[in-house]
């Protein structure tokens, strides 16, 4: 595949945002079929074998995206996975606590 220059950042979803349980719409049921189209594309061994008629949530539409992606991407992958973040207490700003009667 040809790299690119420019790469896309997409953010998380904010928490309230992704609902795993949620039914998904018809905007993400287009995106599972525009990449089940490019996984067709794939080695067998590399094809995830999932029925995309058979997603109904957000959580398993998410787990279906994250395995093709990583498959068209595998660069991406490999990144993420070399560069976990880092849940110090030294990042962390400090809270003062008030005390009781305050």
């Amino acid at each position: 595949m040809a790299k690119h220059d420019y790469v896309v950042q997409v953010p998380r979803p904010h928490a309230p945002e992704f609902s795993p349980d949620r039914p998904i719409t018809d905007l993400v049921r287009n995106q599972i079929m525009h990449l089940s189209l490019a996984e067709r594309q794939l080695p067998a061994r590399d094809r995830s074998g999932i029925d995309i008629y058979s997603i109904q949530t957000e959580g398993q539409a998410a787990e279906y995206i994250r395995h093709v992606t990583r498959k068209l991407h595998p660069e991406g992958a490999k990144k993420a996975k070399r560069s976990p973040k880092s849940k110090s207490k030294k990042h962390r700003p400090k809270v003062k606590k008030r005390g009781k009667g305050r």
